[in-house]
C-alpha cells in the first residue's frame, strides 16, 4: 500500500530581504477601472440598455468580459427582457394534424417565443399542419370555413416571425377543371390525382433564408410519378414538368417525408433508392440506399444527407452521404433504440420517428409517447416531455 508524502520545505526564522517594489501596475489598473466606471456611468441607463439590447449575441458576450462593472451592467434584467432571444427547439406534429406543440430547448425565461396555436392565422377557421422543415417553417392547409372540406389554401408560415405566404393554385394548360387528360404513353390506370390535391413538400435553405420552395410530385397509379410541380418564393409561381425519373420509380403509399438539401429535394422510393430533383427541374438523380436497408428514412445534418434505419433487433443505424459523385454511404453510428428509452419493447412492433439536429451530432427519437435526444458523440441521453 503506497503512502502519500507531503512535499515540505524548511523555512528559516529570518526571511531574506526583498527589494521594495512600487505597485505601479496596480495604480494603472485602478485608474483604468475608474475610467471605465466613469464611461459607464456617464450615459443614461435607458440609453445603455437600448444599445446593449441591440448587440449580436457574440458581441454581447464579449462586452460582459470587459470588466466587473460591464458584467454587472449586462446582467441587468431590463437588457435580457429587451434582447432578442434565439429560438431553438423543435415542433411535434401529432397524429391529428390539428395538434401542434413546440419544445423550447433554450430553457430560457421570459415570454413564449413561438405560439403553437398559430393564432396569427386567425382569419382561418381550421388549420392542419402538413409539414415542418429546418428553419422552423411550417406548411399548413387552411380552411376559411370548417364546413367546406374541399375549399382550402396552402400556407407557408414562420411562427417565430408570424409571417406567412399563401401559395397560389397550380395551373396547367393541359388541365380542365383541375384534371389532366391522359395520353396513351402515360396510361397507367383509371385513377389520377390532381396536383393541387397531391402531397406538398416544403424546402428551406439556411444559406438563403429569404426564400423557400415547395415541390409537389403527382403520384398516379401504384405510386408512380407522372408530373412534378415546383413553387419558388422568389418568383411567386409554379413550374410544372414531366417526371424524368425512371418509369420504375415508385413512391411509398402516403409518402410523407422529403429532405431539401444542396438545392435539391430528396424523396425515398420503394426501389431501394432516393430520387432527387433540383429547384429548376433540370437535374434528376437516383441514389441507392445502404445495402440491406431499403425501408429506412432520410434526414439532414451539418450540410450532409443522412439515412437511418431500425432493424428487427431494434438496432438503429445512421449513415451519411459525404459525396454525391461516388454515392457512397458511410456508417456513422449505431445504437440500440431500447437502450435509449431504457426499457423493453411494449409491443412486438413499434414505430419510431427520428429528427436530426441541423448543426451537431444530435438526434431526437420518439415512439409517439416519449421523446429523447441522443448525442452520438458523448452517447448521452436526455428526456423530453411531449
Amino acid at each position: 500500500m503506497a503512502a502519500w508524502r507531503r512535499n515540505t520545505r524548511l523555512r528559516s526564522e529570518t526571511p531574506p530581504p526583498f527589494p521594495h517594489i512600487v505597485p505601479v501596475a496596480s495604480k494603472k489598473k485602478s485608474k483604468k477601472r475608474k475610467k471605465e466606471q466613469k464611461c459607464v456611468s456617464s450615459l443614461p441607463d435607458d440609453v445603455l440598455v437600448e444599445i446593449l439590447s441591440r448587440l449580436p449575441y457574440r458581441s454581447f458576450c464579449r462586452v460582459k468580459c470587459v470588466s466587473k462593472p460591464w458584467l454587472a451592467l449586462c446582467s441587468d434584467l431590463d437588457i435580457h427582457n429587451k434582447s432578442p432571444r434565439t429560438v431553438c427547439g423543435f415542433f411535434f406534429i401529432g397524429e391529428v394534424r390539428d395538434s401542434l406543440t413546440f419544445h423550447d430547448l433554450t430553457f430560457g425565461f421570459g415570454p413564449r417565443l413561438v405560439d403553437p396555436t398559430l393564432a396569427f392565422l386567425g382569419s382561418y377557421g381550421r388549420i392542419s399542419v402538413e409539414r415542418c422543415c429546418i428553419g422552423g417553417l411550417l406548411l399548413c392547409k387552411c380552411w376559411v370555413s370548417r364546413s367546406e372540406e374541399y375549399e382550402y389554401s396552402y400556407v407557408v408560415c414562420n411562427p417565430a416571425t408570424e409571417k406567412w405566404t399563401v401559395l397560389p393554385r397550380i395551373e396547367n394548360s393541359d388541365r380542365v377543371d383541375g384534371h389532366c387528360f391522359m395520353d396513351a404513353d402515360s396510361l397507367l390506370g383509371d385513377y389520377l390525382s390532381e396536383l393541387n390535391g397531391s402531397e406538398h413538400f416544403l424546402g428551406f435553405d439556411t444559406a438563403n433564408p429569404s426564400s423557400f420552395v415547395v415541390v409537389v410530385p403527382e403520384i398516379v397509379y401504384h405510386g408512380r410519378v407522372r408530373e412534378v410541380a415546383i413553387y419558388s418564393s422568389e418568383t411567386g409561381g409554379w413550374t410544372s414538368m414531366r417526371s424524368k425519373w425512371g418509369s420504375e420509380t415508385i413512391f411509398a403509399e402516403g409518402c410523407e417525408e422529403a429532405v431539401f438539401l444542396n438545392g435539391r429535394m430528396h424523396f425515398t422510393s420503394l426501389h431501394s433508392s432516393i430520387v432527387t430533383v433540383d429547384v429548376d427541374g433540370e437535374v434528376w438523380r437516383e441514389i441507392e440506399v445502404p445495402k440491406g436497408h431499403r425501408f429506412g428514412s432520410i434526414g439532414q445534418s451539418q450540410g450532409y444527407l443522412h439515412y437511418w434505419d431500425v432493424e428487427i433487433d431494434c438496432q438503429l443505424s445512421v449513415w451519411v452521404l459525404e459525396d454525391y459523385g461516388t454515392r457512397h454511404w458511410t456508417l456513422k453510428h449505431t445504437v440500440n433504440v431500447l437502450a435509449l428509452f431504457g426499457r423493453h419493447p411494449r409491443t412486438d412492433y413499434e414505430c419510431y420517428d427520428i429528427a436530426f439536429h441541423p448543426d451537431c451530432n444530435l438526434i431526437f427519437v420518439t415512439d409517439e409517447e416519449t421523446a429523447v435526444s441522443y448525442d452520438m458523440d458523448s452517447r448521452t441521453v436526455q428526456w423530453h416531455q411531449l
